[in-house]
Formats: structure tokens, C-alpha cells, sequence
């Protein structure tokens, strides 16, 4: 799942006075100091949002479900970070068309995306690692370990859909397979740390 950028055309920090700027440093998306980007700002304030949502229903949802109380609460806030970076923050025309883009060819398009996975750097770093903690805390809170990772990957799934409302957004079959790959990490993590820790306590 893509986050959208928000580039900031500055003049260079090194330029020196009556000595002109190569058109290409002039333009360059260079990093502002004390620039806070618009969409991080939107992301915070709808993290902010979900997340007194999700405190709101933890207590109500740990009493009905007999969940773990930390843990499930954990899983609600970090869903609500994944959330926040993840939504469409616009609605333009054309998703019908970036819709068509997504699913043309899912199958190849994700096998692409294994292969080269690392080549976008820290961008496919974070589309595995923000999912880890999601899948670990899903089966720490639940004790499920297929069922509520597996229900977060389709969850997640219909996310990656949604971001083709917006067109600074990507759908990218790829994304799901990454955020899948995190959340199945997380959970097999977990379950596994679960089992060892069930085996010395009977000991």
C-alpha cells in the first residue's frame, strides 16, 4: 500500500548569492527543514481519530470476545496507524480505470514484485515490516492463528482496492502480497512463541 508524497520544489540550501542554480538542483524534492508534509499531517490527525474510536470499543470488545486486554488493545491502535497511512484521502474520477490497472494481470504482477522486491528500498521494507506487529498481535489478543490473520489480510486486501479513489495512491497486487507476507510472519511469530511458552510452563 502506497502513501502518497507531497513534493516541495525549494531552492537549495547550498546555493550562494548571484551564483544561478542548475534547473535540475532548483527543482529537486529536497527536504525542507521544519516542513511538516500535508500527508503525514493527515495521517496523524486520522490516526488520532481511530484511535479514540478504538479505545472507545476496546473494553465493550475485550468483555465480549474474552480477548487478551493488552494485547487486543495494541492490535486496535496499530490497525489504526496502518489505517491512517493506508485510506484514500481524496475521491477524484477514474477508478474505474486505476481499478482496471490493479487487477490486469494480478498473478504476474505479484510475482514481479517478489522478485524485485528491495528495489523501492525503504518503501517495501515498511510495506512487510508495518504488518509484523499487526499479525503478532492479532494472534497474541484472539490465541487464533490462522483465522485473525488471515481476516486482517482480507481486510488489508480491500484497503489496497479502496486506494484507487485516489489517484496519488497505488493498488498494487505486489502491496498485498508484502502486507500478507508481514502478517503472516507476525502471527507464525507469535503462535510459535505461544506454543514454546505453553511447553515450559507445563514443565
Amino acid at each position: 500500500m502506497s502513501v502518497a508524497a507531497v513534493p516541495v520544489a525549494v531552492t537549495p540550501a547550498f546555493a550562494l548569492p548571484g551564483v544561478p542554480v542548475p534547473p535540475l538542483l532548483a527543482a529537486a524534492h529536497l527536504p525542507v527543514a521544519h516542513h511538516v508534509p500535508v500527508e503525514a499531517v493527515r495521517a496523524l490527525t486520522l490516526w488520532t481519530g481511530l484511535a479514540l474510536g478504538a479505545v472507545g470499543t476496546w473494553r465493550p470488545l475485550v468483555r465480549r470476545t474474552g480477548w487478551a486486554r493488552l494485547p487486543t488493545l495494541g492490535l486496535l491502535l496499530w490497525t489504526c496507524l496502518i489505517l491512517a497511512m493506508t485510506v484514500p484521502m481524496t475521491v477524484e474520477p477514474g477508478m474505474g480505470e486505476r481499478l482496471a490497472m490493479c487487477v490486469a494481470h494480478p498473478v504476474d504482477r505479484a510475482a514481479w514484485s517478489v522478485r524485485t522486491f528491495g528495489d523501492r528500498g525503504l518503501e517495501d521494507a515498511m510495506n512487510v515490516a508495518l504488518w509484523l506487529p499487526a499479525g503478532a498481535l492479532s494472534v497474541i489478543a484472539t490465541r487464533r492463528a490462522v483465522a485473525a490473520p488471515v481476516f486482517l489480510s482480507l481486510a488489508f486486501v480491500l484497503i489496497e482496492f479502496l486506494q484507487t479513489l485516489d489517484p496519488g495512491r497505488e493498488c498494487d497486487p505486489g502491496d498485498v502480497v508484502y502486507n500478507s507476507s508481514g502478517l503472516a510472519i507476525g502471527a507464525l511469530t507469535a503462535a510459535l512463541g505461544l506454543r514454546v511458552r505453553k511447553v515450559l510452563a507445563s514443565r
